[in-house]
Formats: C-alpha cells, structure tokens, sequence
C-alpha cells in the first residue's frame, strides 16, 4: 500500500506535487486511463508536460461557465493536438438543479468531507463513463483540485451514474488535510 501526502492548503499550490505523485503511480502500471479536472487550462497543461513521454492520453473534462466550455478553446486545441481529449459533462449540482431530485446534491455534500478535490475526481469518472469515454471496470488515475489546480489524486474503478454501485475509489494517493471551507 501507498501512503497518503496529505497537503497543508488546498489549491493550486500543489498542483506540481500532486502531478508527480499521479506520474509516479501512473509507471507502477496497472492503470488504463488518466483523467484530470480542468476548468480554466493551467493545470491540463501542466499535466500534459508531466506525462509527456509516458505514453498516457489525457483525458481533460471540462465544464461549461457561462454558456461556454472551458477550458478556452486554444487550450483545447493545443491538449488535442498532443493527443489528449477534452470532454464536458454534467455536475453532481447541475444535475440536481436540472431534476429537481437532491440525491445528487446530498452525494456532493458526502464527497466534499474529504475535500473538493474527491467530490470532483469521483464526479468526472462517473461522467466520463456515462458518456463512453472509460469503460466501465478500467482503473482509473484521476487528478482534480480545490477551486483551481490540482491537489487530489485517487485510483478509482471506473462507473457510471447508471451503475453508481459498481464505482470504487481503490486508492488515494494524496489530498488536502482540511478540505476548503469555501
């Protein structure tokens, strides 16, 4: 078993770390797929030069902010013509706002007690295999953070919504000691 980095602080500042520790587990093998957050660019980019010659595709899911996907288009590009995809999806909160149903939203709530970071790496693996993306039952590297950058990186088994029961976290490799209180 791998032990946990905690971080001090949530947030951007962790983001180089957390991208080695998820580089680092990344060569002990076993994983099919390497997915990151990624609402504004900085941090998909940053992994890309991280994994760059390790032979992982990233997959960059993205949302969208005020009728528009993010990351910004030029970024997009750039990730896509490296190999990597960019996909959008929608939130644990967009979801429970668009059925009226606060399963989701109470689901969200469960995740944010270990930090911001877990809510979003368990809420994208589950889009991304809604939407095709993963297989259901591939292992999973998953990087996200707290507002912006990265600071959490969990091994999880992927699923999706549909099949919200077979979806594991199997390893968390590092997050914030205290999550946000924002």
């Amino acid at each position: 078993m791998a032990e946990i980095t905690y971080f001090d602080s949530t947030g951007e500042s962790n983001t180089s770390v957390a991208l080695k520790i998820a580089l680092g587990r990344y060569h002990q093998g076993g994983i099919d797929a390497v997915i990151l957050a990624s609402t504004f660019g900085k941090s998909a980019l940053q992994a890309a030069q991280v994994f760059a010659g390790s032979g992982a595709k990233l997959l960059v899911v993205g949302e969208v902010l005020d009728g528009k996907q993010s990351p910004p288009e030029e970024i997009r590009k750039s990730l896509e013509s490296q190999g990597h995809r960019v996909v959008w999806g929608t939130t644990f909160h967009d979801m429970a706002a668009f059925t009226h149903d606060q399963t989701a939203s109470v689901v969200a709530e469960c995740y944010r007690r270990l930090s911001e970071g877990f809510k979003v790496v368990c809420e994208m693996v589950l889009i991304a295999t809604g939407q095709g993306y993963l297989q259901p039952g591939q292992q999973v590297l998953a990087i996200a953070g707290t507002h912006r950058g990265s600071d959490t990186v969990v091994v999880a088994t992927a699923a999706s919504f549909s099949n919200f029961k077979d979806f594991e976290i199997n390893e968390i490799l590092c997050k914030p000691y205290r999550r946000s209180k924002n």
